[in-house]
């Protein structure tokens, strides 16, 4: 695929190249195109977890006791979770 960009368009992904240590546009155009997919998918009632509490919440998990999925427990699982999130 072959994308021409605007000159603006351009000229920022050329500012991304120069401070950002990206090899080449390729590379420049796919952070933007990922930053903006990310934006998109964004959740203002449920933003993502800061570096800080995801940390903290992956060292409380570690401590916690673990046991073994019992055989169709991962599937009821998805399906309860597929129904709560379509009943709000």
């Amino acid at each position: 695929m072959t994308v021409k960009f605007s000159d603006k368009a351009e000229a920022y992904v050329q500012e991304i190249m120069r401070e950002g240590g990206h090899g080449n546009a390729e590379q420049a155009a796919d952070l933007l195109i990922l930053k903006q997919r990310a934006d998109d998918c964004y959740d203002a009632e449920n933003p993502p977890l800061t570096p800080e509490q995801l940390k903290s919440s992956l060292l409380a998990a570690v401590g916690k006791p673990t046991r073994p999925y019992r055989k169709g427990e991962f599937g009821e699982l998805t399906r309860r979770a597929v129904v709560e999130k379509t009943d709000v």
